[in-house]
C-alpha cells in the first residue's frame, strides 16, 4: 500500500493536512474533496470560493473552489476541515445568463459550449444527433438545459481533474491490473437484484413534422432481459425520429439490465497498474465468492487517506459495464450474474 502524496492548494498556498477523502462519480457532474487540516494559525485558513487544486503524487486530480470551511472548538482544542468542489459545480447551481437563449442546428456538445457562460469548459467524447432548435428556459442552469437531451442519447454529465464537464458515451477507457479476491481486495459487498428490471422498454413521442404513423405514433423498443412479462413505457423528450427512439430504448434497457448487478469494494491504495481508479473506467474484477469474474465499470470512486487510521484506501462502486452505457463483458460470471446481450431495438409505428 503506496503512500500518496495529496497536495492540496488554494490561492496558491499549500494547506497542511492530517486526513482527507476524495470522491468522484460518473453519474454527477461535480466530484469534491474534504481535508482534516492541521493548523494552527489565527483565524480560519482560508476563505470561502477561493480558487484551489488538488493533486495526488503531482496527478491533477480536481480543479475548482473552497465551499466549506468547517471550525470546532472543544476546551482547549481547535480544529478545521476545509472541502472543495469541482468548478464543474457551477453549471449545477448557476443560471445561464445568455443574450439570445437559442442556437440552432447544433449537436449536445455545441448547445453545452453555447450556453457554458461561466466559462467551465466543455469536452466530449460522445456523438449526438444535431437539434434544430434548442431554447433555454429562464433560470436554467447549464445542466438543466442539456441534461434531457443527454438522457435521450444515453450521454452522461461528468468532470475531468480541470474542472470541465465531460459528455461520455459508455465507458472512457480501462484500468491496467483486475481487483481481485485474495489479493488486494479487503472488503466486498454485492447486489444482484430485480428491482427496476424489465422485459422490454418502449420509448414512444412524436416528429415535429407529418402527419403520417411513424411521425405521430412512433415508437422504439428494446429488450430488457426481466424473467417475466414487466414492460416500460416512457415518453421521449425532444425530437422523435427513428435512430433517436431506438437509441434510447437500448440506453434505457441496458442500464436497468446492468444497474441491477453490482458490488462495492475497498482495496488498499488508489491504484491498479500504476493508475488511479477513475470513474467511468473498466478494471478487470474477480471475486470467487460472489461469482464474479469479468470487467466492470468504476461507477464511482472514494479515496481515503489518514496517517493515523484507515492509511490509504480505495472504495470502489462497481457496476456492469452496461448500467453506464457500455458492453456485454462477456466474462465467465457465474449465472445469476448474466445479463441480456447488448439488445437490438426496432422502431415501429402503432
Amino acid at each position: 500500500m503506496a503512500w500518496e502524496e495529496v497536495v492540496l492548494s488554494v490561492g496558491g498556498a499549500r494547506l497542511q493536512h492530517t486526513r482527507c477523502e476524495l470522491r468522484e462519480s460518473a453519474e454527477e457532474v461535480s466530484r469534491e474533496a474534504s481535508f482534516d487540516l492541521a493548523y494552527v494559525g489565527a483565524g480560519p485558513p482560508c476563505a470561502e470560493d477561493e480558487a484551489a487544486t488538488v493533486t495526488v503524487s503531482g496527478e491533477l486530480w480536481l480543479t475548482g473552489y473552497t465551499r466549506d470551511i468547517l471550525g470546532a472548538l472543544d476546551g482547549d482544542r481547535r480544529s478545521y476541515s476545509v472541502t472543495v468542489v469541482s468548478k464543474s459545480v457551477d453549471a449545477t447551481e448557476a443560471s445561464v445568463e445568455h443574450p439570445t437563449g437559442l442556437v440552432k442546428d447544433a449537436d449536445l456538445k455545441t448547445v453545452a459550449e453555447t450556453f457554458d457562460t461561466l466559462g467551465i469548459g466543455i469536452e466530449s467524447t460522445a456523438q449526438t444527433a444535431k437539434k434544430k432548435l434548442h431554447k433555454l428556459r429562464v433560470g436554467e442552469t447549464l445542466f438543466d438545459t442539456i441534461e434531457t437531451d443527454a438522457r435521450s442519447q444515453g450521454v452522461l454529465v461528468h468532470d475531468t481533474p480541470e474542472g470541465r464537464i465531460k459528455l461520455s458515451k459508455g465507458p472512457d477507457g480501462t484500468i491496467g491490473g483486475a481487483l481481485t479476491e485474495g489479493v488486494n481486495i479487503e472488503r466486498a459487498t454485492s447486489k444482484i437484484s430485480g428491482r427496476g428490471t424489465f422485459s422490454k422498454v418502449e420509448l414512444r413521442g412524436q416528429a415535429s413534422e407529418g402527419t403520417t404513423k411513424t411521425a405521430l405514433r412512433p415508437v422504439g423498443e428494446a429488450p430488457a432481459g426481466s424473467k417475466r412479462e414487466r414492460p416500460l413505457i416512457r415518453v421521449h423528450e425532444g425530437e422523435a425520429t427513428s435512430e433517436r427512439l431506438k437509441e434510447r430504448a437500448a440506453w434505457e434497457a441496458k442500464r436497468a439490465a446492468g444497474s441491477a448487478k453490482a458490488c462495492q469494494v475497498s482495496v488498499p491504495g488508489w491504484r491498479s497498474g500504476g493508475q488511479l481508479f477513475k470513474a467511468n473506467y473498466l478494471i478487470a474484477v474477480a471475486i470467487p465468492s460472489f461469482g464474479i469474474e469479468q470487467q466492470m465499470v468504476i461507477a464511482a470512486v472514494s479515496f481515503e487517506q489518514d496517517a493515523e487510521g484507515t492509511g490509504t484506501v480505495a472504495k470502489l462502486e462497481l457496476k456492469d459495464p452496461r448500467a453506464l452505457g457500455g458492453d456485454n463483458p462477456r466474462g465467465r460470471s457465474a449465472g445469476s450474474w448474466s445479463v441480456p446481450a447488448v439488445p437490438s431495438p426496432i422502431f415501429r409505428a402503432d
